[in-house]
């Protein structure tokens, strides 16, 4: 009976400590991509809340705690401390909610976040040409997503601010070239004419498949772990409780 027990447990401690290691990766992974993403779209997050963007942050930052919980975990799993490992599936099992909460949440509420992307855009638009940061910020978004505008090219007629009338910026041309942004109308075939809100939900939707993937891998990851640490507190407290016990008869 012993010797099962102990297979059970160098089992468990063994896919414990495969799935900490699963994780630990999935952590360093977060903590890369949250860093890219917000250097990479730092131009977007200007444009969008004029500061930096909440979701590349929050990325790197869950990706920093899932580093170093994966650290107590294995911690606990080599030491085979109960204590560190009852934290360690608490710490996990909060993380799952939080994670499921914030998920359902985003996809509640994704109308309306499109609603105040495009009011933030068009308030941002404004300071076209007036402050310098903004300036640079909408011309990269533009570029980058081929498009003009909030929501389409012609918003840029109603700002009365660093442009001429009925021109956009030279940043909605499909070649950038000296005043190829004046008389867009007349020359609206050589623009980006889709607004840059619905070019952003597009890319952001072509994304979906691997953030799906992504979150459900973690996700099931999560679950093992927690599951694992159970398990392996259960059998540590059988093959600890009985020694206890035959020690205080012995007395």
């Amino acid at each position: 009976m012993r010797a099962e027990s102990q297979d059970k447990l160098l089992c468990l401690k063994a896919g414990l400590l495969c799935v900490i290691l699963f994780f630990w990766v999935s952590g360093v992974m977060m903590i890369c991509v949250g860093i890219s993403v917000q250097i990479k779209l730092s131009d977007v997050s200007i444009v969008v809340a004029e500061t930096s963007s909440g979701a590349p942050v929050a990325l790197t930052v869950v990706g920093m705690i899932i580093f170093f919980l994966s650290g107590l975990g294995f911690v606990a799993a080599f030491k085979e401390d109960q204590v560190l490992m009852k934290i360690f599936a608490g710490i996990m099992l909060l993380l799952f909610i939080i994670e499921i909460i914030v998920g359902l949440s985003a996809y509640s509420y994704r109308n309306k976040l499109q609603r105040n992307v495009l009011n933030r855009f068009l308030k941002v638009l404004s300071k076209y040409g007036v402050e310098k940061q903004i300036t640079r910020a909408v011309d990269g978004v533009q570029q980058e997503f081929q498009c003009c505008g909030a929501g389409n090219f012609t918003d840029w007629f109603n700002i009365s601010a660093g442009i001429s009338q009925n021109s956009v910026p030279n940043s909605c041309c499909r070649i950038v070239q000296p005043q190829c942004g004046e008389d867009a109308m007349e020359r609206r075939e050589q623009l980006y004419q889709e607004g840059c809100v619905l070019k952003m939900k597009i890319w952001i939707s072509e994304h979906y498949d691997v953030i799906g993937a992504v979150g459900i891998g973690l996700g099931l990851t999560q679950i093992l772990g927690i599951l694992f640490s159970c398990l392996l507190v259960k059998i540590l407290q059988e093959k600890y409780v009985p020694v206890r016990g035959a020690k205080e008869a012995a007395r």
